[in-house]
């Protein structure tokens, strides 16, 4: 059979997240990444040094190119978006996927290890024609509070969704504010919590773990398991694999995005 396509847009990480935890997320999930680089980034497991971004014609030019050729594409996760032009061009491509691809936009800020990964005018104002063709946003605790300006997570999951140019769905990942030794996860469907989920919180310093979540949830919509399903199913193989993580330098540990999943797909 056919793997289903997943098509995994973001930073090229040399040390592990980005691109990376995408490709080897999708391929753990049964799916098929096609990568395309929205810039390199200079870092390791203790930060980051520097961006270097692509151009939004460069970023055109890889999309078109690819997507001439691969297809049906099933579902699309949008990690790093550098600058406003690396996002007008991806709004531009992805409002020409496929009605039944879902998209997951994951609006990283900054880099786990710290330092700066989307300029602050780009927080500001997401693109229009981005947000229209987004099936679910999904920063943590501190993003959705800059996107939003709410306080609380209840009231930035109910303002980062709705009725259309807003994504319909929002998850606002808790990992960054674990409380009691849990961490909650909400979701949102069109400004309304309709699910909370919940896991203990396993300490220790990771790289990785909002890509490898986001491009879970996108490999599970790819292969057909329903958007608010596929969520509970990318949280449980998330913790999984940070449970499992390893090291490789000296600060944070990496996911195992290999390990054995015992979930059923359809």
């Amino acid at each position: 059979m056919r793997r289903p396509l997943v098509l995994v847009i973001g930073g090229l990480d040399p040390s592990g997240a980005g691109l990376q935890a995408d490709i080897e997320t999708c391929f753990a999930l049964g799916c098929h990444a096609l990568p395309v680089a929205t810039g390199l980034t200079i870092q390791n497991t203790r930060g980051l040094a520097r961006v270097i971004p692509a151009s939004g014609a460069d970023l055109l030019g890889q999309l078109e190119h690819l997507l001439a050729d691969v297809g049906p594409v099933a579902a699309c996760k949008i990690g790093m978006l550098p600058s406003a032009d690396a996002a007008l061009a991806i709004g531009k491509i992805v409002s020409n996927l496929p009605a039944s691809a879902a998209v997951i936009l994951d609006p990283v800020m900054t880099a786990s290890a710290g330092g700066t990964l989307m300029l602050p005018s780009l927080q500001d104002c997401l693109p229009q024609e981005l947000l229209a063709r987004t099936t679910l946003i999904k920063p943590n605790l501190h993003e959705a509070r800059r996107l939003t300006g709410a306080e609380t997570a209840e009231e930035a999951g109910m303002r980062l969704c709705g009725e259309a140019p807003l994504p319909p769905y929002a998850l606002v990942t808790g990992g960054d504010a674990p409380e009691k030794g849990q961490v909650r996860h909400l979701l949102y469907r069109r400004g309304r919590r309709c699910a909370e989920f919940s896991s203990p919180h396993i300490n220790g310093l990771f790289h990785g773990t909002g890509c490898t979540l986001s491009s879970a949830i996108a490999a599970g919509c790819a292969r057909g398991i329903p958007l608010e399903s596929a969520v509970g199913m990318a949280l449980e193989y998330t913790w999984g694999s940070v449970r499992h993580a390893f090291p490789i330098g000296g600060a944070q540990a990496i996911p195992d995005r290999r390990w054995f999943w015992q979930g059923e797909y359809p």
